[in-house]
C-alpha cells in the first residue's frame, strides 16, 4: 500500500485530539516526525501516538527526506513561514486554521499554494461541520427562509480567569488580526450565505494590567452588509455573563433559522409556522471532519480537499477589514488591501 510520510508541527491541543487521533485511523498515513517548542511535550506525543521520532527545530520536519507532507498545527505566526519554507522544499501542506496572522501573509500563503501545484489546504472549525449540508440545502435547495434580510451572529462566552489571558490568543504579536471564534463564525457564515461586501467595527477590552497591552480585543461588535443583500451583525465577547453562547440566525421574508455551534442544533420557522421547531441532521447528511483523510487522499489520488487556502482567504479578509475599521473609525469595502500587521498596527 502506498503511503504518505507525514511530519506534524506543533504538539498542542489540536494536535492531540484532532490530527494525531484522525491520522492514526488512515492506513495511508505514516507518522515520522513531530516538532513542538517544548522538547519534553514532542517527546510524550510521539510516544503516546507513535510517531517515529522528534526533532530539534521547525525547519528539520520540513527538510527530512522522510517526510512527504507537513501539518502545521502551530498559532497562527508560524503559518506563514512554515508554509513557505514546506512548499518551497516540496511537500504538501495542511495549515490549521487560522489561516495566517494578517491578510498579508495569508495573500503570500495562497500565492505560494498556486505557484507549487502541490496539495494545500487549511483545517474548518469543527462547530457548524455537522448540519452544513442541512443548511445549505434549507437555504439554496428549498429556499426554506425565502430571501435572506437579517443574519444575526454571535459567539459570547464567559472568560474571567486571569490566567487564561496568558494565552497566545491574547498575544497580538502570536495572532495578529484573529480573535475569539470571530473567524471561525465568519468561515462558517462564508459557506452558508457567501462573503461580506462591507464592515464597520467597535470593539474594546475589558482585560486590565499587561495583558491589556496586547492590543487583542475581548469585545467585537461588527455591523456587515453582504454579498447576498443581507445585513449582518456579529457580536463577540468573552465577558458576558448568561449569554445566549455561540450561534447564527438567519431571517428571510418567508422563515427563519437558528444554528447553535457546538451544541449543532437547528430550529426554523417557515411559511405559516407559528413558532420554531427543531430540524434534523439525517446521518447521510451529516458532514464530519475529515480533513485530515481528505489531504491524504488527496495527495495520493488527486481527489479535492476542503477548505482551501482560497477559502482562508475569504475569511482573513473579513477579519482584515474589521481591523482596518477598528484602527481608522471608519467602514471598508471587501476586500481590503493588506493594511495591519496586528490589530493596532499597520504594517511597516
Amino acid at each position: 500500500m502506498q503511503k504518505v510520510r507525514v511530519g506534524l508541527i506543533g504538539a498542542g491541543w489540536v494536535a492531540v485530539n484532532r490530527h494525531l487521533p484522525a491520522l492514526q485511523k488512515i492506513p495511508q498515513a505514516d507518522l515520522k516526525l513531530i516538532w513542538s517548542r517544548d522538547p519534553e511535550k514532542a517527546r510524550g506525543v510521539a510516544g503516546r501516538f507513535g510517531v517515529g521520532a522528534t526533532v530539534a527545530r521547525w525547519q528539520d520536519v520540513i527538510h527530512s527526506s522522510e517526510v512527504d507532507a507537513v501539518i502545521i498545527a502551530t498559532p497562527p505566526v508560524l503559518h506563514l513561514p512554515a508554509t513557505v519554507e514546506a512548499l518551497s522544499a516540496g511537500k504538501h501542506v495542511l495549515c490549521q486554521a487560522r489561516m495566517a496572522r494578517n491578510l498579508d501573509e495569508a495573500r503570500k500563503m495562497l500565492e505560494a499554494a498556486r505557484s507549487s501545484r502541490l496539495v494545500t489546504a487549511l483545517y474548518p472549525p469543527l462547530p457548524g461541520l455537522k448540519g452544513d449540508r442541512v443548511m445549505i440545502r434549507l437555504l439554496h435547495g428549498e429556499e426554506y427562509v425565502g430571501t435572506v434580510r437579517e443574519v444575526r451572529i454571535t459567539g459570547m462566552s464567559v472568560d474571567t480567569d486571569p490566567e487564561s489571558y496568558r494565552s497566545y490568543r491574547w498575544d497580538a504579536e502570536v495572532s495578529g488580526v484573529n480573535t475569539m471564534t470571530l473567524g471561525m463564525w465568519n468561515e462558517v457564515a462564508n459557506r452558508w450565505l457567501g462573503p461580506a461586501i462591507r464592515v464597520a467595527a467597535l470593539a474594546q477590552s475589558h482585560r486590565h494590567g499587561s495583558a491589556a497591552e496586547m492590543g487583542v480585543p475581548d469585545s467585537v461588535a461588527v455591523a456587515a452588509r453582504l454579498e447576498c443583500g443581507a445585513t449582518a451583525t456579529y457580536h463577540f465577547t468573552s465577558w458576558a455573563a448568561g449569554s445566549p453562547g455561540s450561534r447564527i440566525e438567519i431571517y428571510g421574508d418567508r422563515g427563519a433559522l437558528v444554528y447553535r455551534l457546538f451544541a449543532e442544533e437547528i430550529r426554523g420557522l417557515t411559511g405559516a409556522d407559528a413558532e420554531f421547531k427543531p430540524i434534523p441532521i439525517p446521518g447521510a447528511e451529516q458532514r464530519v471532519q475529515d480533513t485530515d483523510s481528505q489531504f491524504i487522499r488527496a495527495i495520493l489520488e488527486g481527489t479535492p480537499v476542503e477548505p482551501s487556502f482560497r477559502e482562508g482567504l475569504l475569511y482573513m479578509e473579513f477579519l482584515e477589514a474589521v481591523a482596518i475599521s477598528l484602527k481608522t473609525g471608519r467602514s471598508v469595502s471587501l476586500p481590503p488591501e493588506p493594511r495591519m500587521e496586528t490589530w493596532d498596527r499597520f504594517l511597516g
